[in-house]
């Protein structure tokens, strides 16, 4: 036990004269010309500290370094003035803002430097207006004392705190809320926005710009423009209105503009409030939607399209007029006043025309323009296309015989019905009948006043058939022309009857008995009357 006590004693001795000699060293290198004892001294300064509520904030934090020599040679200052490894953390202490940098590095400040930190500060809305002090934490590492001849360097690691004032003002500030924006996709209307002084000063000779934050939308002519206030009041609030355009491509979704404010505060010093969101959903783009009900238009007829028009919104509009364009269907009237739908109403239309007779019976599309006026009075066209069905040509007359079958040698009457297939009434329908030998008519023109959709009307031409004419069919040709409603004069096609001829019916005397006969007699009675008298 003894010897071990006695071995502590002399570890601690030598400890002890170790750490004596390193205290002394100093003292004893004052002969040593480089020599030098000092620190850095770091402070931090913020030179534009006032920052308004409401309001993110980006600001400047400088870290200054005026380094001091306690002892030696001042040539070698910055060998204990440079604070190396400087790492920077700002809170924020007792001021009502909430700091959004980290910790930030910096690196080594020398002797007379200074560093700048940025920080970003977010200040509430309802944060009270006065002067407070942001804690600035600042931890480095530096030399202490440095004697290289003798061998001895001492490095320290220190972290300071300096609280750095901020002001949280009460000048005019201005907060922004879309009221009314009748705006929508591929169009023009006007925003309306409320501006209101939420400082706490009040503010004069205001000037309000906007500025679209994409290509979308424009303001007036440009992506910019200006509204003026004369006054706002703390609490007060106005509204302005700006002039606004949405492409039509643009999708039917929020549209972001950034508001400016400069303004005159209540020394007659100008300021601004820059930066401000604001932002408005257009609404979507008028559109409609057309459907054929109904189609009656055959090749080479008129007939009829009858549809019906639905206003798909969003908004009601007026003045709706339909126009259709000429195509394979080629319309008599091409506008069609519809009038005035509300969103979601609907209503009928039609066009009257026609498809040339040279055309196929095939389904036409037929583009329509529907041209309306907004609520604000804006003319607007939108383009749209239905599908029109096209029916086979058919003939307006359809002539078919009633009985067409006659004897050899007979004398008789031709009967035959006509029909109206069109689907309006037709005048004046005047029927011609064309025939050659064996078949003679003598009168070949009739008239029918009047023929109603799918009527029927009967006409008779006398018709005779030569004696000799053996059995057969022969064509009978029914010309036909007829006036339409709107006047014209048309001529149809002819139409072929087929007319049947059989022989006479038996028992009876050849043609040539009879007249070998009737001379007998005559020759006969001459001789009587002569043998008489």
């Amino acid at each position: 036990m003894h010897r071990r006590a006695l071995l502590g004693v002399v570890v601690a001795a030598v400890f002890a004269l170790a750490l004596a000699g390193a205290f002394t060293a100093p003292g004893g290198a004052q002969t040593d010309a480089s020599f030098v004892r000092g620190e850095p001294e770091l402070d931090a300064y913020l030179p534009e500290s006032t920052v308004s509520p409401g309001t993110a904030t980006d600001l400047t934090l400088q870290i200054a370094n005026d380094g001091e020599v306690d002892a030696g040679s001042d040539a070698r200052r910055d060998a204990v003035t440079t604070a190396r490894s400087v790492v920077v953390e700002v809170r924020s202490g007792d001021a009502p803002l909430t700091v959004e940098t980290g910790r930030i590095a910096v690196g080594s400040i020398p002797d007379g430097g200074v560093r700048e930190v940025p920080i970003s500060v977010r200040v509430p809305a309802d944060a009270t207006p006065d002067e407070y002090a942001l804690d600035v934490r600042i931890r480095y590492s530096h030399t202490f004392l440095s004697a290289p001849q003798s061998g001895v360097v001492q490095d320290r690691s220190r972290t300071v705190t300096e609280r750095v004032p901020v002001t949280v003002d009460d000048a005019p500030r201005f907060a922004f809320r879309t009221v009314d924006a009748d705006v929508q996709v591929g169009d023009s209307g006007t925003v309306e926005t409320d501006v209101t002084n939420v400082g706490g000063e009040s503010a004069r000779d205001i000037s309000v710009a906007l500025t679209a934050e994409g290509p979308d939308l424009a303001l007036g002519e440009t992506d910019r423009n200006t509204a003026r206030i004369d006054r706002l009041d703390p609490g007060e609030n106005a509204t302005v209105a700006f002039p606004a355009r949405i492409r039509s491509d643009a999708p039917a979704q929020a549209v972001g503009l950034t508001a400016a404010v400069r303004y005159t505060d209540p020394d007659g010093i100008r300021g601004a409030h820059e930066g401000i969101p604001v932002g408005f959903r257009p609404a979507a783009e008028q559109s409609f939607s057309l459907a054929v009900d109904e189609s009656t238009v055959r090749v080479d007829e008129t007939g009829t399209v009858r549809g019906t028009i639905r206003n798909d919104g969003p908004r009601d509009v007026s003045g709706v007029v339909l126009v259709a364009e000429e195509s394979g269907f080629v319309p008599r009237t091409p506008r069609y006043a519809v009038g005035d739908l509300a969103a979601g109403e609907t209503a009928t239309f039609a066009f009257r025309g026609e498809v040339p007779e040279g055309a196929d019976a095939v389904p036409q599309q037929l583009a329509v323009a529907t041209s309306y006026r907004t609520a604000a009075g804006t003319e607007r066209v939108t383009e749209g296309t239905v599908r029109v069905e096209v029916a086979e040509r058919r003939d307006a007359v359809r002539v078919s015989p009633v009985e067409s079958q006659f004897s050899a040698g007979e004398d008789g009457t031709l009967r035959l019905n006509v029909t109206n297939q069109r689907d309006v009434e037709i005048r004046e329908v005047t029927l011609g009948l064309a025939v050659e030998a064996p078949l003679e008519s003598e009168f070949r023109t009739t008239v029918i006043p009047s023929l109603s959709p799918g009527e029927t009307g009967r006409v008779a031409f006398d018709l005779s058939v030569d004696g000799d004419a053996p059995a057969s069919r022969y064509p009978a040709t029914v010309e036909s022309r007829y006036t339409d409603p709107d006047g014209n004069r048309v001529t149809g096609n002819a139409a072929t009857v087929a007319v049947a001829v059989v022989d006479s019916p038996g028992g009876g005397f050849p043609a040539e008995v009879v007249v070998l006969a009737v001379l007998l007699v005559v020759v006969a009675g001459g001789a009587w009357w002569y043998y008489v008298r």
